[in-house]
């Protein structure tokens, strides 16, 4: 059996020409035919540029274009060449960029600064910048609470700046059941991005942590180290920004682990000393799960050795890690989860996506188990 290929440009009708594949197997031929951006153009009696912008869906032509040049596209067999839009797309990328290319960040919050005060959120800010910079913009903060500002005015002078891109940060007031998490833009102005999941609506592409696999690794991490009864305790506002996913895995190990090895999980709208010695005095766990400082100030106030009496894991070591930088859990990746809102963004601008989309895509960052001071190997096996 022989296989061989072979490109070139060849005329196959008298009007058009076209690049030609030829595949040889064995002693059969087949030369198929790939349809150019001249022979749209030729055919549409449009320019070669408006062809381009029209298949790319680009502004700049006029809808009754756009439509014209993809049905004749259709009818000619066009299919974009996965090779060129790669190399075009370095190319893009290498060339000298507009110092002025801007991305805009979003905040919120009762200061401008509010978002700082939290060291994941700085990591998410900092991955953002570093892959902005690759890609030859800066990003510019817009804080979303400045007094007298309105959304609707934000966003014109978003649009007036020639800004193509959004990314909107984690929003930082407590999250309730009842409390609008909403943020209502002109999202047909831009392309636009969310760090994390605290706004319901609208329903954009977002990068986020992936918080329902990192509740498995933290169960696991934890079992290996041959703790016995493993207890959640979370603050709800808490487990309402990542949407349940916390408590949904831990739900799905219990069901398979059993209730003796997992308690139901403990969810406070505040830190209760009473409501936490209760159910630890019911269920003794050795071991407990929990994030930002919240489980560890209820250990604490009960006067527990950790890891002595309890181990602790955190769910996101470095929200815990101006009280206990050793602190062993989860590392979110953050940088990584800040430099992926980039890549979303970006790929939006250079297809000319705007708006609210119809299928929202979802870019999830697996975390890092980091081993700390908070646990230690029991010496008692898991049964």
């Amino acid at each position: 059996m022989t296989l061989s290929a072979s490109i070139g440009l060849a005329r196959h009708s008298p009007e058009s020409t076209g690049l030609y594949v030829k595949i040889a197997h064995n002693n059969d031929v087949e030369t198929k035919f790939r349809v150019v951006l001249r022979e749209i153009a030729d055919k549409t009696g449009i320019s070669r540029m408006a062809v381009s912008l029209a298949l790319r869906n680009k502004s700049g032509v006029s809808e009754a274009t756009r439509k014209k040049v993809l049905k004749i596209a259709k009818e000619l067999g066009y299919e974009p060449d996965p090779e060129v839009a790669r190399l075009l797309s370095h190319i893009r990328v290498k060339k000298p960029v507009n110092m002025n290319a801007c991305l805009a960040l979003l905040t919120s919050g009762a200061t401008s600064q509010d978002w700082k005060l939290y060291l994941t959120e700085r990591k998410y800010v900092e991955g953002a910048h570093a892959r902005a910079k690759e890609y030859g913009y800066h990003i510019e903060e817009f804080w979303m609470n400045e007094p007298g500002m309105t959304l609707s005015r934000l966003g014109n002078i978003i649009w007036s700046r020639g800004i193509e891109g959004v990314i909107i940060a984690p929003l930082q007031s407590k999250l309730s059941e009842k409390a609008p998490r909403s943020i209502r833009l002109d999202f047909n102005l831009f392309s636009a991005v969310e760090i994390s999941e605290t706004v319901e609506w609208p329903d954009l592409d977002r990068a986020v942590h992936d918080q329902y696999t990192s509740m498995f690794k933290a169960l696991d991490e934890l079992s290996d180290l041959n703790y016995k009864t493993i207890g959640l305790v979370l603050e709800e506002a808490l487990d309402l920004r990542v949407n349940g996913k916390w408590t949904a895995a831990y739900l799905r190990y219990r069901n398979q682990w059993g209730a003796k090895r997992l308690p139901p999980p403990l969810i406070l709208n505040s830190p209760r000393q009473p409501a936490f010695d209760r159910w630890f005095d019911r269920y003794r766990p050795n071991a407990i799960i929990s994030v930002d400082r919240f489980g560890l100030h209820l250990l604490i106030e009960r006067g527990l050795d950790i890891p002595g009496e309890v181990g602790y894991a955190s769910l996101d070591v470095d929200g815990d890690a101006n009280e206990y930088p050793d602190v062993s859990g989860i590392d979110q990746n953050s940088e990584i989860v800040g430099a992926a809102a980039v890549d979303m963004l970006v790929a939006a601008i250079h297809r000319g996506h705007r708006g609210i989309p119809v299928y929202p895509l979802r870019s999830e960052v697996e975390g890092s188990w980091r081993p700390g001071k908070s646990t230690v190997r029991k010496r008692n096996a898991v049964s």
